[in-house]
């Protein structure tokens, strides 16, 4: 923890850093806590909307000398948009990193929003929503989404739809950036070789009288995630059925929170998982099928996604709820549980060989814990993981049948 500082900035920014000197390059992320789920219905989608705006100009720059700038260091700059969180963040060499700085505190304060823009990002966004239909695998999530999530915003898809991209007008975007995007709810994490002190210098020069110009609070929000299960269908003429079985899940925070990292490993985060080679290896039924879980401020989810030809999707579900119901039987070898916890020890040691991974966790874990978690503590966490931790959080989550959303792409037969 000696290479790790948090500091309150007067701007209100929560400033993170970790110093890693033997590293040559510095990833900086500005991390809004905001997202689709904060959005009111009837601006689905004005988050990702004003993550594409921020790249369209600023009093400073315009949109080609930002992606001009960006090149000539060699770096790369980017954003993305999700249910709680947005990110914008760069990587470049450590001697770039105020350039960096410079450019990420333009891009996230100063951007002007031009009305021609914003007309010409409808279109493109439009697009995007379209591609997203096109593709079943991701069409298939979305569904999901909005199957699993009923009435809550977190079934809002990211992206927005058709009708509320096409209503927004540059009043109402300004009026959603500036009580949303305020510097106090803002934490910017830097992982590299760099000095905390300078970083902050930094930051402080360039967010003098900004901070004004924002709401004193950001927009909050009373969320409802309660989940609907039951099973849905959309009749498609596919040539694959694409479907998604979602599961109780857990937040972030939660004391179970590894132990159901090994269990995700072993349902089918991994191609050893009992999902990929019963499913796939040994009965043929899917190509692509795998599990994951996703953690929320307040609650989570275990989602299972397999595409299957359509003669083999009731094979395939039955055989899918065969293996859950096994695991929650105990049906987990010691064998599979230290295979799992070497798959996730290894990829957690091999994610620190990055800023980019260091610097995205530690803001992760400062939005959603509020504090610095140690290499180490982390380390000792999974390795205490057993049979027994696993065959609880299995029954915990999985025992309630009832607890089951099944949710239906294309053909079935």
């Amino acid at each position: 923890m000696k290479n790790f500082r948090k500091e309150v900035l007067k701007s209100g920014i929560t400033l993170i850093t970790e110093k890693k000197s033997y590293f040559n390059s510095v990833s900086i992320g500005l991390w809004v806590k905001t997202g689709s789920a904060y959005e009111p219905m009837e601006l689905n989608g004005i988050s990702h909307f004003i993550e594409h705006l921020l790249f369209k100009g600023t009093r400073k720059r315009t949109y080609k000398e930002i992606n001009r700038e960006i090149d000539l260091m060699g770096g790369a700059l980017n954003a993305f948009t999700g249910t709680e969180l947005i990110c914008l963040y760069t990587k470049v060499l450590y001697e770039n990193y105020d350039n960096a700085i410079d450019l990420l505190i333009d891009l996230m304060f100063n951007s002007i929003f031009p009305k021609d823009e914003i007309e010409k990002e409808k279109s493109v966004i439009l697009q995007e929503i379209s591609g997203v239909q096109d593709d079943p695998s991701d069409y298939s999530m979305e569904l999901f989404n909005k199957n699993f999530y009923g009435n809550s915003s977190y079934a809002f898809p990211i992206l927005g739809t058709e009708d509320t991209i096409s209503c927004f007008d540059r009043k109402a975007i300004l009026d959603y950036y500036y009580s949303h995007y305020n510097p106090s709810n803002i934490v910017i994490s830097a992982a590299g070789n760099f000095e905390h002190d300078k970083i902050a210098d930094s930051i402080n020069m360039r967010m003098d009288n900004l901070a004004s110009f924002f709401c004193e609070k950001a927009g909050q929000k009373e969320f409802k995630t309660d989940k609907v299960f039951g099973d849905f269908f959309q009749n498609k003429d596919l040539e694959q059925t694409h479907f998604l079985i979602g599961l109780e899940g857990i937040n972030r925070s939660d004391g179970d929170f590894f132990s159901a990292e090994v269990l995700n490993t072993i349902l089918g985060g991994s191609v050893s998982s009992k999902l990929f080679q019963e499913v796939r290896e040994n009965k043929g039924l899917a190509y692509s099928i795998y599990s994951s879980s996703v953690f929320h401020k307040t609650d989570g989810y275990f989602y299972i996604y397999a595409g299957v030809s359509p003669v083999k999707f009731k094979l395939s579900k039955k055989l899918i709820f065969e293996i859950i119901d096994e695991i929650v039987a105990g049906n987990i070898t010691d064998d599979e549980i230290i295979n799992a916890k070497k798959h996730i020890y290894d990829g957690f040691l091999l994610g620190m060989e990055s800023t980019g991974q260091i610097m995205n966790r530690n803001a992760i874990n400062e939005i959603y814990e509020g504090k610095y978690i140690p290499k180490a503590q982390v380390l000792k966490k999974i390795e205490k993981v057993d049979r027994i931790s696993v065959k609880k959080i299995a029954g915990r989550l999985f025992s309630n049948r009832g607890n089951r959303n099944i949710s239906v792409l294309g053909r079935i037969q």
